[in-house]
């Protein structure tokens, strides 16, 4: 071989080794990103088919089809009330509705930590405005005497010990816990403007109703009354019922009260029928027996009517029920409350307020590592939520101190309002206007499927007055059982 050809070939070899050592060099500097990238997608994809999605990056949005400059609001605090009650400054927009309405429907997503709070400062600023002299949670009726009572306790060693012995667990949160200590605290403090707790649903665990309200009671005049609990089922009410009702004639005739004061023959006599709503929700129809049941314990005058007819009501509940401009056609108003109230029973038409706030992530925090085996009781709802999430926890697909939502895609509408809390600042967000007619333009030059989308979310939006988003929170925490908790009693 020629000189000069070795030459060519020698610098041609030199070339091709920068050449490969440059590509590979941009490989090596590469993978580790495109590893994190495709690590990434595979860990979305696994939650994917779990029905659980992160809380998206603003880089995941930058492709949302709808602008949000659509939806303008006002931020409002995350804070639970102070010890004081006066941390409402962002809530002044309330004392006229305050003033104006008869009963203030606030409408929640369920187990989100910051509605919580914002329920329990809403309730006070109504009380600080005006006198809204009772509070209504969708739990069971038969839980109403005891809590109430308890919030009326002004010693607190008193009320430490009727916590811990008597209603620990009926409460079985701990936001219920904190909430039940600030309506105490506000009593203490404002004996004048007193605020009354009550429940309006159904008794759904009815064999604790049984256990502890109605066993006790009727012992005092029969010590061998019993009911056999370990063949017990929902189906023996209807023959239980009609016994039960024979001996509170005798009960009545006897004037017998219960352990604590507010157990009288009338109390006893609203929990029967009560668990009687309950037999007839499971056994022939949930939502026409149970929706008949709460507007019944509103309204009827045995149970909290009085309060309608003569005060102000505010009422925490699920947003299905708390509608204020939804009225049924055919005399279907009972179905939910906030439509009866508005729309057929005579003392509250026309003086309703409905606010419905809407959570989107929640954070588990120390809930990632809790044994649900050993909490309170619990709807299935939330137990899902928790379990679906551990679940993810333990493959390590996602981390306690992140926040994620419960969904199998980024949909159109998730990014729009994922891009609103980029606006905002994550922070609750009271909406003051939604260009809807701006949405559906877009949307129906972008595809059907959003087009509906945004028709339906419209749709559920008119029916409440106000709308507030939640973009993140924490998960309410449950309870343990009472053998496995140290829950500590806090001062006051």
């Amino acid at each position: 071989m020629k000189k000069q050809d070795t030459k060519k070939t020698t610098a041609f070899a030199f070339t091709l080794l920068v050449f490969l050592f440059v590509l590979l060099s941009a490989q090596w500097a590469s993978s580790p990103q495109q590893a994190t990238e495709e690590a990434k997608k595979n860990v979305k994809e696994l939650l994917s088919n779990m029905g659980i999605c992160p809380y998206p990056e603003k880089e995941e949005l930058e492709d949302s089809v709808l602008d949000p400059k659509f939806m303008r609001g006002f931020t409002l605090s995350e804070a639970d009330i102070n010890q004081n009650f006066s941390n409402l400054d962002d809530l002044e927009w309330l004392e006229p509705i305050a003033k104006k309405s008869k009963v203030f429907l606030f409408g929640e997503w369920h187990y989100f930590q910051v509605i919580h709070h914002l329920r329990n400062r809403i309730l006070f600023a109504l009380n600080t405005f005006d006198s809204y002299p009772l509070v209504i949670e969708e739990k069971q009726y038969a839980i109403s005497g005891y809590l109430d009572y308890y919030i009326g306790i002004e010693d607190d060693q008193k009320a430490q010990n009727f916590y811990q012995d008597v209603i620990y667990d009926l409460v079985n949160e701990e936001e219920g816990f904190i909430f039940l200590e600030h309506l105490r605290r506000w009593n203490r403090m404002f004996p004048e403007k007193r605020i009354h707790y009550g429940a309006s649903d159904v008794e759904h665990d009815y064999t604790s109703t049984l256990r502890r309200v109605i066993v006790p009671y009727f012992k005092k005049a029969d010590p061998a009354f019993d009911i056999d609990f370990d063949n017990f089922s929902y189906l023996d009410l209807e023959v239980l019922i009609p016994d039960l009702q024979k001996r509170l004639k005798t009960a009545k005739a006897k004037n017998i009260i219960g352990e604590f004061p507010f157990l009288t023959s009338q109390y006893i006599e609203c929990v029967i029928e009560n668990l009687r709503s309950l037999f007839l929700c499971y056994r022939y129809d949930f939502n026409y027996y149970r929706q008949k049941a709460i507007i019944r314990n509103l309204t009827d005058s045995r149970f909290f009517g009085k309060y309608f007819r003569k005060g102000k009501v505010m009422i925490y509940s699920g947003g299905f029920h708390t509608t204020t401009h939804f009225p049924y056609p055919e005399g279907g108003n009972f179905y939910r409350e906030g439509s009866y109230l508005t729309y057929d029973f005579g003392p509250t038409k026309g003086k309703t307020f409905s606010l419905m706030v809407q959570g989107i992530a929640y954070k588990f925090g120390s809930m990632a590592d809790v044994d649900m085996k050993n909490t309170l009781h619990h709807g299935s709802g939330y137990r899902n939520y928790v379990q679906s999430f551990q679940g993810a926890y333990r493959q390590k697909l996602v981390s306690s101190e992140d926040h994620y939502y419960f969904s199998r895609k980024l949909s159109d509408w998730d990014k729009f309002t994922f891009s609103v809390a980029y606006d905002y600042d994550h922070k609750p967000l009271l909406i003051q206007k939604i260009d809807w007619e701006g949405l559906l333009a877009k949307a129906k030059a972008t595809s059907k499927d959003l087009y509906g989308t945004i028709r339906s979310t419209k749709d559920f939006y008119d029916r409440y007055d106000l709308y507030l988003l939640v973009f993140r929170s924490s998960i309410t925490h449950v309870k343990m059982k009472k053998d496995k908790s140290e829950h500590p009693f806090p001062p006051n």
